[in-house]
């Protein structure tokens, strides 16, 4: 793991002043925020609520870090009335635009103030409550956990790629069972925003979507015990994967396959997987209705075969590009079909392309995945139209099994492809935009 503190600062020296009134904090919660003035009032009024209510004597800092917002989001968390005990920054971020780096800020001001213990919530939750501090916090601070991860109730069609590939993935590298990987709420120790503060990774994609699923991965690697929380439904501002997660897919999927290089030694000794502890009670709600449009995704897929023809070609094994072709050929929806099993072996091949191919950019190689994406979640809404969520997520489960079975494929394909770059020293560094 590469840990090298980068030089200088990501604050202003108004916050590092802040931070020097304030002192230190006992827990802190950091909200990353971008045009959310229609939801940050209520976020921060349950944030602040929350710290007071069930940490009672600890010392609460709530920190806002702000992309550039043009709409009232800074304005609304400067006015939002909170307890007086809580002290409140509110900090522009610095660096590429993303949410990655907003946390970034929010890990120094948490290093400065040497909190025990931080919690990041999103700024677009409708469901959050004050419980959600207690959620998150209450296992670092009275059980010892280093890390907790959400694990929440959501519609079927909410979170597809976590259903498809970061829940998956992490199950089936570093073999923990851990349900949302990049929930976007976390808890952790002040020590692990130490660890994320000190690494040099904030000119990636993890610097925008990609940072929950590097926090997660990281916590894992780095040897920090992890629990999971029980949430409830998460309401937010859900998004059709068919017309706005592609660039969200991207970032995932790219800091996915990067850390895959970072962490080979200790992903390639991983046999089958744990469960991760649950803190609460899992109580099955109904989550709120919502559409996916399968026309709009099966259209993204058909359209990625001729364009992405030459990258396919070599990035898949031939059975698998067969397989892919097939299912392109379907002309009703009825016909149409994208087994999980073709999924795993095409994320496997792409994960290795990324890491060992130099023919084409790493850019390129995870945009030519996403039609890829398409078809599977067009393939899983077909499939479950008239399942209910709690019937779904027994389908979700069984494609990470599925790509845990298929790990075999993945070891041997990788090790194949890092023989065959040793041989060429070219081939030991892709090309990276």
């Amino acid at each position: 793991m590469r840990t090298v503190k980068e030089t200088g600062t990501v604050l202003d020296p108004s916050v590092i002043r802040r931070c020097h009134e304030i002192g230190r904090a006992d827990i802190l919660v950091g909200i990353p925020s971008f045009r959310n003035a229609d939801t940050i009032a209520h976020v921060v009024r349950s944030a602040a609520e929350g710290m007071v209510r069930y940490f009672p004597g600890l010392r609460p800092v709530l920190v806002n870090s702000d992309g550039g917002s043009t709409d009232d989001t800074v304005e609304l968390v400067l006015r939002e009335p909170v307890p007086p005990q809580v002290e409140k920054i509110v900090t522009p971020y610095r660096g590429l635009p993303g949410k990655g780096s907003a946390f970034h800020a929010i890990f120094e001001v948490a290093t400065r103030l040497k909190a025990r213990i931080c919690i990041m919530v999103d700024s677009d939750l409708r469901s959050i409550t004050p419980e959600w501090i207690r959620l998150l916090g209450e296992p670092v601070w009275k059980n010892s956990y280093g890390f907790v991860a959400p694990y929440y109730i959501r519609h079927k069609y909410d979170g597809t790629i976590t259903n498809n590939l970061a829940f998956p993935m992490t199950q089936a590298l570093y073999g923990r069972r851990i349900r949302q990987p990049i929930g976007g709420d976390f808890g952790f120790t002040g020590s692990l925003a130490l660890v994320y503060s000190h690494m040099d990774v904030w000119r990636s994609d993890i610097a925008k979507f990609g940072i929950d699923v590097w926090m997660t991965t990281t916590a894992i690697t780095e040897g920090f015990r992890i629990c999971q929380s029980a949430m409830g439904v998460k309401i937010h501002n859900v998004k059709d994967p068919g017309s706005d997660l592609g660039s969200m897919f991207v970032q995932v999927a790219s800091t996915i396959f990067y850390l895959m290089g970072e962490h080979e030694v200790k992903w390639m000794r991983v046999r089958g997987s744990i469960a991760t502890r649950i803190f609460g009670d899992v109580r099955y709600e109904e989550p709120a209705s919502m559409e996916i449009n399968v026309d709009n995704l099966i259209d993204h897929f058909t359209a990625g075969c001729e364009r992405y023809r030459e990258i396919w070609e070599v990035v898949m094994e031939p059975t698998n590009l067969m397989e892919v072709s097939f299912a392109a050929q379907a002309r009703r929806e009825e016909d149409f079909s994208f087994p999980e099993s073709l999924w795993a072996k095409l994320v496997y091949d792409f994960a290795v392309a990324y890491n060992f191919e130099c023919r084409f950019s790493r850019r390129e190689i995870v945009e030519a995945l996403v039609p890829l994406y398409c078809a599977r979640t067009a393939d899983f809404a077909l499939r479950t139209r008239n399942m209910t969520n709690m019937e779904v997520e027994h389908l979700v489960q069984r494609q990470a099994e599925e790509f845990e079975w298929l790990k075999p494929y993945l070891v041997d394909k990788w090790l194949r492809a890092k023989e065959a770059a040793l041989t060429d020293p070219q081939d030991l560094l892709p090309t990276s935009t």
